[in-house]
């Protein structure tokens, strides 16, 4: 299962540039993908980074509010996540990589 959405939410403060605290929907929504067991596939991959994927000109600040989630036991089927900068638009694209191989070793019948 993969969840693709503009939660338009930073999850944690990380996902703000202008290091804002978390507010009650980020908590909030923070508790509700923590009891589905879910994970935030990009911060599996970037702990630390603060690369964003929407801009608002209104405000002049810059945010991760595109998200990509899995359930925790499935982060092991993905390669890399990647932001890739786009200067057309007010959203980023984010590139997910999927792990497709199966190891054909157990099914084979020796």
């Amino acid at each position: 299962m993969i969840i693709i959405e503009n939660f338009s939410i930073p999850l944690s403060t990380l996902d703000r540039l202008t290091g804002q605290k978390s507010n009650k929907k980020t908590l909030d929504l923070n508790y509700i993908l923590d009891q589905m067991d879910l994970t935030h596939i990009y911060r599996t991959f970037h702990p630390t980074a603060t690369e964003c994927t929407f801009f608002t000109s209104r405000h002049g600040t810059f945010f991760r509010i595109d998200h990509i989630l899995t359930h925790k036991a499935s982060q092991r089927k993905f390669e890399s996540i990647e932001i890739i900068s786009d200067i057309f638009s007010d959203h980023i694209d984010i590139k997910l990589e999927i792990n497709n191989r199966r190891d054909l070793g157990k099914f084979t019948n020796m």
